[in-house]
């Protein structure tokens, strides 16, 4: 169950950038610690006076809703994944587990990591720790992004190398900015800028910060707030023959106003689970 009933205490929420899906990583190897209770895909509720304390200030203030450790995707645009842009889920598929077809022969023990090829995605690495000559154990270090087919991953590890097959998920923790989205699709709102590639927590529910569009619409409220082009937002009057469709997130609570950020209630939306 991703849900996390003790919410992560030991980082500012909108100041995160991690190279590791934990949010850690060992200080000699580089590669992900997998300590620390945290992992992609887990999300948490917090009131108010939570997210107010797990705010980074220079980034602004966090408000009550639920929030997710996701992995930004390499294929995302940096300059789209800032304070209060929107992001969707990432399209394509990414690496989800890896299953040891043969344990291989002669083998040199030690730990290897590989990077994935082909596929047709970009960013998949695994870890393969060859512990006897003849024994090997495999897991997924990196997901990837964008893959529309399987890709390989080839050992070599001396002697005879054992073989891996790699299995593919949907992208649900795997969000990019909006230009290079499957839009509509499991929409969130960015807290600060995460490096394509690195893994940071999102908006999914409640009250978002949200980025005003140069000409960002009406800006009297009530008004439903949609998303557009870069992730930014505009507004439109909030009737009842306007009811939200498609690019609809919430209710604005501020008044709407041009780039500049204001609340909003993320309330139209749909939330993966796992």
């Amino acid at each position: 169950m991703p849900q996390q009933q003790i919410l992560p205490t030991w980082v500012a929420w909108n100041n995160a950038n991690f190279t590791s899906s934990s949010g850690l990583t060992d200080l000699r190897t580089g590669q992900a610690f997998m300590a620390g209770g945290l992992n992609v895909g887990d999300y948490f509720d917090a009131t108010e006076q939570e997210a107010n304390s797990a705010s980074y200030i220079a980034n602004g203030l966090l408000h009550s809703g639920r929030y997710r450790l996701v992995l930004v995707s390499s294929a995302a645009t940096a300059a789209n994944v800032k304070v209060g842009t929107v992001g969707y889920m990432a399209p394509g598929s990414v690496v989800q587990s890896i299953q040891v077809l043969t344990q291989g022969s002669g083998q040199t023990i030690g730990t290897y990591t590989v990077a994935a090829s082909g596929g047709g995605g970009t960013g998949a690495t695994i870890q393969v720790v060859v512990s006897t000559a003849t024994a090997i154990t495999a897991t997924v270090l990196t997901q990837g992004s964008g893959y529309t087919s399987v890709p390989t991953f080839t050992l070599v590890t001396g002697g005879t190398p054992g073989t891996v097959q790699a299995q593919l998920n949907a992208p649900i923790n795997s969000v990019t900015s909006y230009d290079n989205a499957w839009t509509t699709v499991r929409p969130v709102v960015f807290l600060n800028a995460i490096t394509p590639g690195n893994y940071g927590f999102v908006q999914e529910l409640g009250v978002v910060t949200v980025l005003g569009a140069a000409a960002v619409g009406t800006t009297t409220l009530p008004a439903y707030v949609n998303a557009t082009t870069a992730g930014v937002v505009v507004a439109t009057a909030a009737t009842v023959a306007a009811s939200p469709v498609g690019f609809t997130i919430g209710n604005a609570l501020d008044a709407p106003a041009n780039s500049i950020l204001f609340k909003a209630l993320m309330n139209y939306v749909p939330v993966c689970q796992d």
